[in-house]
C-alpha cells in the first residue's frame, strides 16, 4: 500500500515522484553548498587572476585577435570583449560555475533565445543574461533544423559571454582587453600588411572589399589606418566566432538614412513627383512655370555671391555638393556615405572633382 497524495482537483500523486523529486533537490543543494564551502576555503587571489588574464589574453597576435568582437552599425562601429576573452576570465578568475542554454525556440515570430548564468561562489552572486537569435533570412524565409541548432549555439555562446563580463568586475579584466587591442593594432610598419591580410581573410567569407569600406566608413583602401585595424580584426573574430553573420554586418546599408521613398504628404490626392537622383540635388527649375518665377532671393553675404559666380556651367548635382561641402569647410572624407555604396563610383568621383575644383 502506497500512500498516495489527492489534490484538490482530484490528481493523484504518488508518493515515489514527491520523494524523487525531493531527493534531486536534496543533491543539488548539497553539490552548491560544497562548491561554495570549497570557494570560501581557498579564496581567490586579484593580483594573481588579473595578471593570468592578461598573460593569456596578450598570448600571441591570434589569441588578441579572438579576443574581441566588432558589429558596424549605422557608419560607427560597436567593439567589444568576445566569448574568447570571457572564456579565459572565468578560467583565470575562478571559484565560479558558468551554464547556458536554449530556452525557447519561437518558429512562428523566427527566432530563438538562450540564457546564460554566472554564479560567484565567493560572493553567492549570479548573473543571468537572456540572448535572441533571428533563425529566418532577409527574405523572412525560415532556417532548416540544423541551421536552427547552429544559430541556437551562437546564442549560447552570446549569452553566456554577457553572463561572465556581467558578473566578473570590469577592473579586473579591463587591462588585458586594452593590451589585446595594442597587440592587434600593430605598429604603422605592419599596417600595409596587416589591412592586406584582414581583405583576404574576409574573402574567405565572400565579403568584397567595397562592402569592407562601407562598414568603416572610409572611401579606399589607403584610407584605412591604425585605428582601423582592430575593428577589422574584431568583425573577422565576431564572424569566426558565431558572433555575427555576413549577412547582418555586411547587409549593403549605409546607415546615413532611409532608402525608401519618403512622401511628403501621405494625404494628397497629387500623384508624386518624378523621384530624383540624390536628396541634395537642387530643385528643378527646367519646367516651364504657368507664370514668371518671382526672382532668386539675394544671399545672406558678398562671398556666397563670388562663389556661386565662380561655378562651373557644366557642374552635376554630385560635383556641386562636393563644391558645397568644400565652402562649408568640411574634410574631404565627409563625402555621403551613400556615395560609397558599391555601383556609385561615378557619383562619387564627380563629388571629390567638384571638392577639389573649390580648393585649386
Amino acid at each position: 500500500m502506497t500512500n498516495d497524495i489527492v489534490t484538490a482537483d482530484g490528481e493523484i500523486i504518488e508518493q515515489k515522484a514527491v520523494a524523487d523529486v525531493s531527493l534531486a533537490i536534496g543533491l543539488t543543494r548539497a553539490e552548491i553548498d560544497t562548491q561554495i564551502a570549497t570557494a570560501r576555503a581557498w579564496p581567490r587571489s586579484i593580483k594573481r587572476a588579473t595578471d593570468d588574464i592578461l598573460s593569456l589574453a596578450t598570448l600571441d597576435e591570434e589569441t588578441a585577435t579572438e579576443c574581441m568582437y566588432a558589429l558596424p552599425r549605422a557608419g560607427k562601429p560597436i567593439q567589444g570583449p568576445s566569448i574568447r576573452l570571457a572564456e579565459i576570465i572565468q578560467q583565470s578568475w575562478g571559484n565560479c560555475r558558468v551554464a547556458a542554454r536554449v530556452v525557447h525556440v519561437d518558429r512562428t515570430e523566427k527566432y530563438v533565445e538562450a540564457e546564460g548564468i554566472y554564479h560567484d561562489l565567493e560572493t553567492n552572486s549570479a548573473t543571468m543574461a537572456r540572448v535572441r537569435r533571428r533563425i529566418a533570412d532577409s527574405k523572412g524565409r525560415l532556417y532548416s533544423d540544423d541551421m536552427i541548432i547552429v544559430t541556437g549555439n551562437a546564442a549560447c555562446s552570446i549569452a553566456k559571454r554577457n553572463a561572465i563580463l556581467g558578473g566578473v568586475p570590469k577592473p579586473v579584466w579591463r587591462r588585458a582587453y586594452d593590451a589585446s587591442q595594442k597587440v592587434v593594432k600593430g605598429t604603422i610598419e605592419t599596417l600595409t600588411v596587416t589591412r592586406d591580410k584582414s581583405l583576404k581573410a574576409f574573402a574567405n567569407f565572400g565579403v568584397k572589399p567595397d562592402q569592407v569600406f562601407v562598414a568603416l566608413g572610409v572611401v579606399g583602401l589607403e584610407d584605412i589606418g591604425l585605428d582601423h585595424i582592430p575593428i577589422l580584426r574584431g568583425m573577422f573574430s565576431a564572424l569566426k566566432n558565431g558572433e555575427a553573420t555576413v549577412e547582418e554586418m555586411f547587409s549593403g546599408k549605409s546607415g546615413a538614412g532611409p532608402t525608401h521613398e519618403v512622401v511628403k504628404n501621405p494625404l494628397s490626392d497629387k500623384a508624386p513627383e518624378p523621384e530624383k537622383t540624390d536628396a541634395a540635388q537642387p530643385a528643378d527649375t527646367t519646367a516651364a512655370p504657368a507664370e514668371a518665377p518671382p526672382p532668386p532671393a539675394a544671399p545672406d553675404n558678398a562671398d556666397d555671391i563670388i562663389n556661386d559666380a565662380q561655378e562651373p556651367e557644366h557642374a552635376t548635382p554630385f560635383s556641386d555638393a562636393g563644391q558645397k561641402a568644400a565652402r562649408a569647410g568640411s574634410s574631404r572624407k565627409a563625402m555621403p556615405a551613400e556615395l560609397r555604396a558599391p555601383g556609385r563610383e561615378s557619383d562619387a568621383a564627380e563629388w571629390v572633382r567638384g571638392y577639389d575644383g573649390v580648393h585649386a
